[in-house]
């Protein structure tokens, strides 16, 4: 890449790519550091464009200890783009440890940091600065739109996880900013209480037949029914840059969704959830809706991934499926604020409403605690209801 300078690339064994941005050897060998720098940034064109960028920071900070005479460079100079750099860029840093995704949302948090209060000395800051950020990263983007509580709550995240990783390299001023943060709480963006229904599925279900998207019927009884994620079930697109195998479009490669091997001859379903890590089995004998479902795929299609879009006979794309669905469930009847991602809440929730122990709810849905299971019990008239007349009958002396 011509607009990287000092990009190197080393084939692994494997066959994939490693990549460094590697300083001019005769100024190596007159003492500048660090001579080489691993990068981790995604075969994409954003992330295309994060390497080259990378690359000509390095490129000019190397430059510049030549115009200084070969005195050291700053590398961190007390300001918040400076520790910005250093996290994305140190081979130390949880940076490099993200999920590609992950790392890309965390990537958007730090532009909005640098482009905001890059130039903040970090010895300086006070509580009320941090607060003042907060609030104005939840502003609206423009008079007449909505407040942006999650951008807010995403970016102050991103300055905790900056300040905590100048801690763990000896900066004083982040102790200090560290200590105030720990004293600060911000307000966290409302909790969603929008929950899809059995009858919202059998609307959607029957809608998607009808419009010929039979695999958005099948994907959305599996989410329902099996309290799975959206990604658990039609998979994900990963950036990829080596030649292995698998389902690839262009630069990526499918991974993580429901295969069909994933069903065995008793009808046992395995899945490992991509996010805990921990195999959850289903028995789809106790499931007819999604028993009825498959029965509509014919069995010598039955092979491969269980969710493929009609439109490009390969796995869905996220934007497309949620696009795709929203549009189904229009027609269908289903209120706005009800979304795909809830029918995992859903299926939770209708799961507490019919007294299901905590623990049942945890293993099917795949968690690691009881906690994180209620937090997507959306808490409803059933439950509250259930709660008083066990109450009441305690008063009255009716066990009935």
């Amino acid at each position: 890449m011509t607009d990287a300078p000092g990009l190197k690339r080393k084939k692994n064994k494997d066959g994939t790519i490693r990549e460094y941005w590697m300083a001019r050897a005769d100024l190596v060998k007159r003492g500048y550091r660090p001579s080489s720098i691993r990068l981790h940034y995604p075969d994409t064109p954003e992330g295309r464009l994060q390497l080259a960028s990378r690359c000509q920071i390095l490129q000019a900070e190397m430059l510049a200890w030549v115009s200084r005479g070969g005195v050291a460079a700053p590398g961190y100079d007390g300001t918040m783009k400076s520790l910005s750099s250093l996290f994305q860029v140190n081979e130390d840093s949880p940076f490099h440890s993200m999920k590609w995704n992950s790392r890309e949302n965390f990537v958007k948090s730090l532009k909005i940091i640098e482009h905001t209060v890059g130039t903040r000395q970090i010895g300086k800051l006070l509580g009320p600065d941090f607060k003042r950020w907060h609030a104005t990263w939840g502003l609206p983007k423009e008079d007449g739109k909505p407040p942006r509580p999650w951008r807010a709550k995403h970016t102050i995240d991103a300055v905790r996880q900056l300040i905590g990783y100048g801690v763990t390299l000896g900066y004083e001023d982040c102790f200090r900013a560290d200590a105030i943060l720990s004293k600060i709480r911000f307000k966290t963006p409302p909790a969603r209480k929008a929950v899809l229904t059995d009858e919202h599925v059998a609307a959607v279900r029957a809608k998607a037949h009808g419009l010929g998207y039979h695999a958005i019927a099948l994907a959305t009884a599996l989410q329902f029914a099996l309290t799975m994620r959206q990604k658990d079930v039609i998979g994900e697109w990963e950036p990829v840059s080596s030649s292995e195998g698998g389902i690839r479009h262009k630069d990526t490669i499918w991974v993580n969704g429901l295969l069909w091997t994933d069903i065995d001859e008793n009808l046992i379903l395995r899945k490992k959830h991509v996010k805990t890590g921990f195999e959850v089995e289903h028995d789809l004998k106790l499931h007819p809706v999604i028993l009825e479902e498959i029965g509509l795929v014919p069995p010598e299609k039955r092979v491969g991934p269980m969710i493929i879009a009609e439109t490009t006979g390969e796995p869905y794309k996220h934007r497309t499926f949620t696009q795709r669905w929203r549009v189904i469930a229009n027609k269908a009847g289903v209120p706005k604020n009800v979304w795909n991602m809830d029918a995992r809440a859903g299926g939770i929730t209708e799961a507490y409403d019919l007294g299901a122990a905590e623990t049942d709810v945890m293993k099917s849905a795949g968690h690691k605690n009881r906690q994180t299971s209620a937090r997507y019990n959306r808490g409803t008239l059933e439950q509250t209801s259930r709660v008083a007349k066990i109450r009441q009958s305690k008063r009255t002396g009716n066990t009935e």
